[in-house]
Protein backbone atom coordinates (compact mmCIF):
# COMPACT_ATOMS: atom_id res chain seq x y z
CA UNK A 1 0.00 0.00 0.00
CA UNK A 2 1.72 3.86 -1.00
CA UNK A 3 2.41 5.55 1.39
CA UNK A 4 4.61 8.54 2.56
CA UNK A 5 7.54 9.75 5.08
CA UNK A 6 6.81 13.35 5.98
CA UNK A 7 9.11 15.46 8.36
CA UNK A 8 12.21 14.04 8.09
CA UNK A 9 15.62 15.56 6.96
CA UNK A 10 16.17 13.92 3.36
CA UNK A 11 19.47 12.85 1.85
CA UNK A 12 19.17 11.64 -1.37
CA UNK A 13 22.27 12.19 -0.73
CA UNK A 14 23.25 14.41 -3.61
CA UNK A 15 20.28 16.69 -1.78
CA UNK A 16 19.14 17.69 1.41
CA UNK A 17 15.55 18.53 2.24
CA UNK A 18 14.73 19.60 5.21
CA UNK A 19 12.04 19.25 5.85
CA UNK A 20 11.73 16.72 3.48
CA UNK A 21 8.99 14.36 1.92
CA UNK A 22 9.42 10.50 0.45
CA UNK A 23 6.20 9.46 -1.94
CA UNK A 24 6.46 5.28 -1.74
CA UNK A 25 4.91 3.49 -3.92
CA UNK A 26 4.11 -0.23 -4.40
CA UNK A 27 7.67 -1.16 -4.84
CA UNK A 28 8.97 2.11 -6.12
CA UNK A 29 9.36 5.97 -5.10
CA UNK A 30 7.14 7.71 -6.93
CA UNK A 31 8.61 11.65 -5.51
CA UNK A 32 10.91 13.40 -3.23
CA UNK A 33 10.54 17.16 -2.11
CA UNK A 34 8.99 18.99 -0.25
CA UNK A 35 5.00 19.83 1.29
CA UNK A 36 4.14 20.12 -2.20
CA UNK A 37 4.65 16.80 -3.27
CA UNK A 38 2.45 15.00 -0.78
CA UNK A 39 0.07 12.90 -1.39
CA UNK A 40 -3.82 13.15 -1.01
CA UNK A 41 -5.38 9.98 0.64
CA UNK A 42 -1.75 8.41 1.09
CA UNK A 43 -1.30 7.08 4.17
CA UNK A 44 1.65 8.84 6.15
CA UNK A 45 4.33 8.10 8.61
CA UNK A 46 5.84 11.16 10.81
CA UNK A 47 9.16 11.01 10.81
CA UNK A 48 10.30 14.38 11.89
CA UNK A 49 13.82 14.95 13.73
CA UNK A 50 14.70 11.99 11.76
CA UNK A 51 17.54 11.17 9.21
CA UNK A 52 15.87 9.32 5.80
CA UNK A 53 18.35 8.26 3.63
CA UNK A 54 18.75 5.63 0.69
CA UNK A 55 18.59 2.30 1.47
CA UNK A 56 22.16 0.47 2.35
CA UNK A 57 24.02 -1.87 -0.41
CA UNK A 58 26.80 -4.06 0.94
CA UNK A 59 28.83 -5.50 -1.76
CA UNK A 60 30.62 -7.78 0.80
CA UNK A 61 28.74 -9.60 3.14
CA UNK A 62 29.48 -13.57 4.82
CA UNK A 63 26.58 -13.65 7.01
CA UNK A 64 24.90 -12.53 10.46
CA UNK A 65 22.60 -13.72 13.01
CA UNK A 66 24.42 -16.86 13.78
CA UNK A 67 24.30 -17.86 10.24
CA UNK A 68 27.00 -18.16 7.19
CA UNK A 69 26.15 -17.96 3.17
CA UNK A 70 28.11 -21.27 3.22
CA UNK A 71 25.56 -23.12 4.83
CA UNK A 72 23.82 -23.56 1.83
CA UNK A 73 20.24 -23.16 3.00
CA UNK A 74 17.35 -20.46 2.04
CA UNK A 75 16.75 -20.71 5.76
CA UNK A 76 20.11 -19.28 6.79
CA UNK A 77 20.20 -16.31 4.21
CA UNK A 78 16.95 -15.34 5.54
CA UNK A 79 18.08 -14.94 8.82
CA UNK A 80 21.34 -13.03 7.27
CA UNK A 81 18.86 -11.01 5.30
CA UNK A 82 16.91 -10.10 8.08
CA UNK A 83 19.72 -9.49 10.34
CA UNK A 84 21.13 -6.68 8.29
CA UNK A 85 18.10 -5.10 7.70
CA UNK A 86 18.16 -4.07 11.19
CA UNK A 87 21.46 -2.28 10.35
CA UNK A 88 19.27 -0.33 7.45
CA UNK A 89 21.14 -2.62 4.54
CA UNK A 90 18.46 -2.96 1.92
CA UNK A 91 20.65 -4.97 -0.41
CA UNK A 92 23.77 -6.93 -0.37
CA UNK A 93 25.93 -9.70 -2.20
CA UNK A 94 26.05 -12.85 -0.39
CA UNK A 95 29.75 -13.30 -0.42
CA UNK A 96 31.06 -16.87 -0.28
CA UNK A 97 34.06 -18.33 1.69
CA UNK A 98 37.42 -20.28 0.58
CA UNK A 99 36.22 -23.95 0.91
CA UNK A 100 35.91 -27.05 -1.11
CA UNK A 101 33.95 -26.71 -4.10
CA UNK A 102 30.96 -28.74 -3.63
CA UNK A 103 30.37 -26.49 -0.32
CA UNK A 104 30.75 -23.64 -2.49
CA UNK A 105 28.32 -24.49 -5.25
CA UNK A 106 25.78 -25.63 -2.46
CA UNK A 107 26.34 -21.84 -1.45
CA UNK A 108 26.20 -20.73 -5.10
CA UNK A 109 22.69 -22.91 -5.51
CA UNK A 110 21.14 -21.58 -2.24
CA UNK A 111 22.20 -18.01 -3.55
CA UNK A 112 20.28 -18.35 -6.82
CA UNK A 113 16.97 -19.52 -5.73
CA UNK A 114 17.06 -16.76 -2.64
CA UNK A 115 17.29 -14.24 -5.56
CA UNK A 116 14.32 -15.87 -7.57
CA UNK A 117 12.08 -16.45 -4.19
CA UNK A 118 9.89 -13.29 -3.17
CA UNK A 119 9.55 -14.94 -0.22
CA UNK A 120 12.97 -14.34 1.68
CA UNK A 121 12.54 -11.37 3.96
CA UNK A 122 15.12 -8.82 4.97
CA UNK A 123 17.34 -7.16 3.20
CA UNK A 124 16.86 -8.08 -0.66
CA UNK A 125 20.05 -10.67 -2.01
CA UNK A 126 21.04 -9.08 -5.14
CA UNK A 127 23.31 -12.35 -6.31
CA UNK A 128 26.38 -13.77 -5.42
CA UNK A 129 30.34 -12.78 -4.82
CA UNK A 130 32.48 -15.54 -4.92
CA UNK A 131 35.84 -14.96 -2.47
CA UNK A 132 37.97 -17.29 -3.03
CA UNK A 133 39.23 -20.31 -3.50
CA UNK A 134 41.40 -18.11 -6.43
CA UNK A 135 43.58 -16.60 -3.73
CA UNK A 136 47.03 -16.00 -2.82
CA UNK A 137 48.30 -18.02 0.14
CA UNK A 138 50.24 -14.66 1.33
CA UNK A 139 47.69 -12.74 1.60
CA UNK A 140 44.99 -15.69 2.68
CA UNK A 141 44.12 -13.50 6.14
CA UNK A 142 41.17 -15.15 7.57
CA UNK A 143 40.49 -17.52 4.46
CA UNK A 144 41.51 -20.98 5.27
CA UNK A 145 44.67 -21.75 3.56
CA UNK A 146 43.66 -25.83 3.39
CA UNK A 147 41.25 -24.78 0.52
CA UNK A 148 43.24 -21.66 -1.59
CA UNK A 149 43.99 -23.01 -5.15
CA UNK A 150 45.32 -21.76 -8.31
CA UNK A 151 42.48 -20.14 -10.56
CA UNK A 152 41.24 -22.67 -13.31
CA UNK A 153 39.63 -20.41 -16.12
CA UNK A 154 37.62 -23.48 -17.24
CA UNK A 155 36.15 -24.21 -13.46
CA UNK A 156 35.29 -20.88 -13.36
CA UNK A 157 33.48 -20.89 -16.45
CA UNK A 158 31.65 -23.75 -15.68
CA UNK A 159 30.50 -21.74 -12.54
CA UNK A 160 29.51 -18.68 -14.97
CA UNK A 161 27.25 -20.57 -16.81
CA UNK A 162 25.65 -22.57 -13.87
CA UNK A 163 25.32 -19.93 -11.48
CA UNK A 164 23.93 -16.82 -13.32
CA UNK A 165 23.58 -15.55 -9.84
CA UNK A 166 27.39 -14.64 -9.95
CA UNK A 167 27.87 -11.04 -9.95
CA UNK A 168 31.12 -10.66 -8.54
CA UNK A 169 34.51 -12.80 -8.47
CA UNK A 170 37.33 -11.68 -5.80
CA UNK A 171 41.04 -13.32 -6.85
CA UNK A 172 44.48 -12.80 -6.93
CA UNK A 173 45.34 -11.86 -10.79
CA UNK A 174 49.16 -12.77 -10.13
CA UNK A 175 48.36 -16.30 -9.99
CA UNK A 176 48.70 -18.28 -12.78
CA UNK A 177 45.48 -18.31 -14.50
CA UNK A 178 44.23 -14.96 -12.83
CA UNK A 179 44.50 -12.84 -15.98
CA UNK A 180 42.53 -15.60 -17.88
CA UNK A 181 40.06 -15.63 -15.32
CA UNK A 182 39.99 -11.85 -15.49
CA UNK A 183 39.14 -11.62 -19.45
CA UNK A 184 36.19 -14.10 -18.96
CA UNK A 185 34.86 -12.35 -16.04
CA UNK A 186 34.91 -9.13 -18.03
CA UNK A 187 33.03 -11.19 -21.44
CA UNK A 188 30.45 -12.50 -19.03
CA UNK A 189 30.02 -9.11 -17.51
CA UNK A 190 30.64 -10.59 -14.27
CA UNK A 191 32.96 -7.97 -11.68
CA UNK A 192 36.24 -9.16 -11.48
CA UNK A 193 38.31 -7.70 -7.97
CA UNK A 194 41.43 -7.68 -6.99
CA UNK A 195 41.87 -9.36 -3.54
CA UNK A 196 43.84 -11.64 -1.38
CA UNK A 197 46.89 -10.30 -3.57
CA UNK A 198 50.01 -10.17 -3.33
CA UNK A 199 50.62 -8.07 -6.72
CA UNK A 200 53.20 -5.64 -7.70
CA UNK A 201 52.05 -2.46 -9.31
CA UNK A 202 53.05 -4.09 -13.17
CA UNK A 203 50.89 -6.71 -12.15
CA UNK A 204 47.98 -4.85 -11.52
CA UNK A 205 48.43 -2.68 -14.39
CA UNK A 206 47.90 -6.10 -16.28
CA UNK A 207 44.84 -6.93 -14.49
CA UNK A 208 43.19 -4.02 -15.16
CA UNK A 209 43.91 -4.43 -18.96
CA UNK A 210 42.54 -7.86 -18.38
CA UNK A 211 39.17 -6.81 -17.04
CA UNK A 212 39.64 -5.96 -13.14
CA UNK A 213 37.78 -3.21 -12.18
CA UNK A 214 37.57 -3.12 -8.26
CA UNK A 215 39.48 -4.04 -5.20
CA UNK A 216 37.92 -5.87 -2.20
CA UNK A 217 38.93 -4.67 1.40
CA UNK A 218 41.91 -2.30 0.31
CA UNK A 219 44.59 -2.74 3.20
CA UNK A 220 43.23 -6.18 4.25
CA UNK A 221 44.69 -8.32 2.74
CA UNK A 222 46.30 -6.72 -0.32
CA UNK A 223 50.37 -5.91 -0.65
CA UNK A 224 52.22 -2.70 0.02
CA UNK A 225 55.21 -1.10 -1.23
CA UNK A 226 57.99 -3.75 -0.67
CA UNK A 227 61.58 -4.15 -1.48
CA UNK A 228 63.58 -6.19 -3.72
CA UNK A 229 67.06 -6.12 -3.98
CA UNK A 230 67.03 -2.42 -2.84
CA UNK A 231 64.29 -1.43 -5.09
CA UNK A 232 61.25 -0.47 -4.48
CA UNK A 233 58.02 -2.20 -5.58
CA UNK A 234 54.58 -0.80 -5.39
CA UNK A 235 52.20 -3.06 -4.64
CA UNK A 236 48.14 -3.36 -4.47
CA UNK A 237 47.34 -0.28 -2.23
CA UNK A 238 49.57 1.37 -3.94
CA UNK A 239 48.33 0.83 -7.39
CA UNK A 240 44.45 1.39 -5.82
CA UNK A 241 45.53 4.92 -4.97
CA UNK A 242 46.86 5.69 -8.47
CA UNK A 243 44.82 4.09 -11.04
CA UNK A 244 41.75 5.97 -11.86
CA UNK A 245 40.75 2.66 -13.31
CA UNK A 246 39.68 0.98 -9.72
CA UNK A 247 37.25 1.40 -7.53
CA UNK A 248 38.02 -0.02 -4.45
CA UNK A 249 36.32 -0.81 -0.66
CA UNK A 250 36.98 -0.31 2.49
CA UNK A 251 35.82 -2.05 5.86
CA UNK A 252 34.88 1.14 7.96
CA UNK A 253 33.82 -0.90 11.11
CA UNK A 254 35.92 0.81 13.67
CA UNK A 255 38.57 -1.76 14.41
CA UNK A 256 39.57 -2.75 10.62
CA UNK A 257 41.27 0.43 9.70
CA UNK A 258 42.25 3.79 11.51
CA UNK A 259 40.93 7.10 10.31
CA UNK A 260 43.86 8.58 8.96
CA UNK A 261 44.09 5.54 5.91
CA UNK A 262 40.13 5.72 5.34
CA UNK A 263 40.69 9.57 5.06
CA UNK A 264 43.90 9.24 3.07
CA UNK A 265 42.17 6.46 0.40
CA UNK A 266 38.82 8.98 0.45
CA UNK A 267 41.43 12.03 -0.60
CA UNK A 268 43.06 10.21 -2.97
CA UNK A 269 40.00 8.82 -5.24
CA UNK A 270 37.05 10.36 -3.88
CA UNK A 271 33.81 9.15 -2.77
CA UNK A 272 32.46 8.20 -6.53
CA UNK A 273 34.93 5.21 -6.57
CA UNK A 274 35.14 4.14 -2.72
CA UNK A 275 32.14 2.22 -0.82
CA UNK A 276 31.88 1.14 2.43
CA UNK A 277 31.25 -2.48 3.16
CA UNK A 278 30.49 -4.44 6.41
CA UNK A 279 32.52 -7.79 5.25
CA UNK A 280 30.54 -9.47 8.34
CA UNK A 281 30.43 -12.77 9.11
CA UNK A 282 27.93 -15.06 10.87
CA UNK A 283 28.91 -13.73 14.30
CA UNK A 284 27.67 -10.23 13.27
CA UNK A 285 24.27 -8.64 15.44
CA UNK A 286 25.66 -10.95 17.85
CA UNK A 287 27.89 -10.27 20.96
CA UNK A 288 31.67 -11.24 22.37
CA UNK A 289 32.90 -15.05 22.66
CA UNK A 290 33.84 -17.58 20.26
CA UNK A 291 33.16 -18.74 17.36
CA UNK A 292 34.07 -20.59 13.88
CA UNK A 293 34.85 -18.61 10.10
CA UNK A 294 35.37 -21.50 7.29
CA UNK A 295 36.67 -23.77 9.79
CA UNK A 296 38.74 -21.69 11.82
CA UNK A 297 38.42 -20.66 15.45
CA UNK A 298 37.90 -17.23 15.90
CA UNK A 299 37.04 -14.98 18.82
CA UNK A 300 34.81 -11.59 18.78
CA UNK A 301 36.18 -9.40 20.91
CA UNK A 302 36.69 -5.55 21.52
CA UNK A 303 40.42 -4.84 22.54
CA UNK A 304 41.96 -2.38 20.79
CA UNK A 305 45.93 -1.73 21.58
CA UNK A 306 45.95 1.40 23.74
CA UNK A 307 47.93 3.28 21.26
CA UNK A 308 45.85 2.55 17.97
CA UNK A 309 45.08 6.16 16.16
CA UNK A 310 41.11 6.02 17.56
CA UNK A 311 39.15 4.35 19.93
CA UNK A 312 35.96 2.81 18.77
CA UNK A 313 32.91 3.48 20.65
CA UNK A 314 31.59 1.14 23.75
CA UNK A 315 29.74 -2.02 22.58
CA UNK A 316 31.60 -2.31 18.50
CA UNK A 317 33.19 -5.48 18.53
CA UNK A 318 35.60 -7.17 15.83
CA UNK A 319 36.43 -10.60 14.79
CA UNK A 320 39.82 -11.88 14.90
CA UNK A 321 41.67 -15.51 14.32
CA UNK A 322 41.89 -17.03 17.79
CA UNK A 323 45.84 -16.39 18.02
CA UNK A 324 44.50 -12.37 17.15
CA UNK A 325 47.16 -12.38 14.54
CA UNK A 326 44.15 -11.04 11.74
CA UNK A 327 41.54 -9.67 11.62
CA UNK A 328 38.79 -12.60 10.52
CA UNK A 329 35.84 -10.16 8.87
CA UNK A 330 33.82 -7.69 10.93
CA UNK A 331 30.45 -8.38 12.88
CA UNK A 332 29.42 -4.98 12.58
CA UNK A 333 26.11 -3.88 10.48
CA UNK A 334 25.69 -0.90 8.23
CA UNK A 335 24.57 1.73 10.56
CA UNK A 336 27.72 1.09 12.34
CA UNK A 337 29.60 1.08 8.75
CA UNK A 338 27.51 4.53 8.12
CA UNK A 339 28.69 6.03 11.72
CA UNK A 340 32.31 4.98 11.66
CA UNK A 341 32.54 7.34 8.63
CA UNK A 342 30.75 10.19 9.99
CA UNK A 343 31.75 10.22 13.64
CA UNK A 344 35.71 8.64 13.51
CA UNK A 345 36.72 9.76 10.05
CA UNK A 346 35.10 13.17 10.14
CA UNK A 347 33.26 12.93 6.57
CA UNK A 348 30.53 15.07 5.60
CA UNK A 349 26.95 12.82 6.20
CA UNK A 350 26.04 13.40 2.54
CA UNK A 351 29.64 12.31 1.27
CA UNK A 352 29.49 9.25 4.03
CA UNK A 353 25.91 8.19 3.25
CA UNK A 354 27.25 8.30 -0.73
CA UNK A 355 29.57 5.61 0.20
CA UNK A 356 26.78 3.34 1.60
CA UNK A 357 24.50 4.09 -1.20
CA UNK A 358 24.50 5.24 -4.25
CA UNK A 359 28.70 4.44 -4.66
CA UNK A 360 28.33 0.85 -3.93
CA UNK A 361 25.44 0.45 -6.60
CA UNK A 362 27.14 2.96 -9.03
CA UNK A 363 30.26 0.03 -8.82
CA UNK A 364 28.27 -2.71 -8.97
CA UNK A 365 26.23 -1.15 -12.35
CA UNK A 366 23.00 -0.90 -10.13
CA UNK A 367 22.90 2.75 -9.74
CA UNK A 368 19.90 3.13 -12.60
CA UNK A 369 17.81 1.37 -9.86
CA UNK A 370 19.57 1.50 -6.74
CA UNK A 371 21.47 4.06 -4.11
CA UNK A 372 19.36 7.12 -4.94
CA UNK A 373 16.25 8.52 -3.67
CA UNK A 374 14.51 9.97 -6.72
CA UNK A 375 11.12 9.10 -8.50
CA UNK A 376 11.36 5.75 -10.24
CA UNK A 377 14.33 4.56 -8.20
CA UNK A 378 13.46 0.96 -5.83
CA UNK A 379 12.28 2.00 -2.56
CA UNK A 380 14.90 1.34 -0.43
CA UNK A 381 15.28 3.64 2.33
CA UNK A 382 16.38 3.88 6.06
CA UNK A 383 14.94 6.09 8.38
CA UNK A 384 18.12 6.87 11.34
CA UNK A 385 18.37 8.76 14.51
CA UNK A 386 21.06 11.49 15.10
CA UNK A 387 23.18 8.43 16.72
CA UNK A 388 22.33 6.12 13.22
CA UNK A 389 20.12 3.95 15.17
CA UNK A 390 17.56 2.75 12.51
CA UNK A 391 14.81 3.04 13.06
CA UNK A 392 12.88 1.85 10.12
CA UNK A 393 14.24 0.07 7.04
CA UNK A 394 11.78 0.01 3.59
CA UNK A 395 12.98 -2.53 0.89
CA UNK A 396 11.21 -2.44 -2.60
CA UNK A 397 8.22 -0.38 -0.51
CA UNK A 398 7.96 -3.29 2.29
CA UNK A 399 8.66 -2.02 5.41
CA UNK A 400 10.66 -5.00 6.79
CA UNK A 401 12.12 -3.72 10.47
CA UNK A 402 10.64 -0.66 12.27
CA UNK A 403 11.53 0.52 15.55
CA UNK A 404 9.68 3.73 15.40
Amino acid sequence: MPFCLIGGTVLTPFRVLDPGVVVVGENLITAVGGEKVRGKGLREIEVGDLLVVPGFIDLHLHGGGGHDVMEGTLDALETIAETHARGGTTAFLATTLTGPMDEIEAALDAIGKACASEDIAGAKILGAHLEGPYLNPEQAGAQNPEYLRIPDPKELENLLKKYPCLKRVTLAPELPGGLESGKLLRAHNVMASIGHSDATYQQVLEAVEAGFSHVTHLFSATSIVRRIKAYRFAGVVEATLLLDALSAELITDGHHLPPSLIRLVVKTKGTDRVCAVTDAISAAGLGPGEYELGGLPIIVESEVPPDFEAQPPAGSYVAKLADRSAFAGSVALMNRVLKTLVDLVGLPLTEAVKMVTWTPARILGISHERGLLAPGMCADLVVLDDAFSVKMTIVEGKIVYQNL
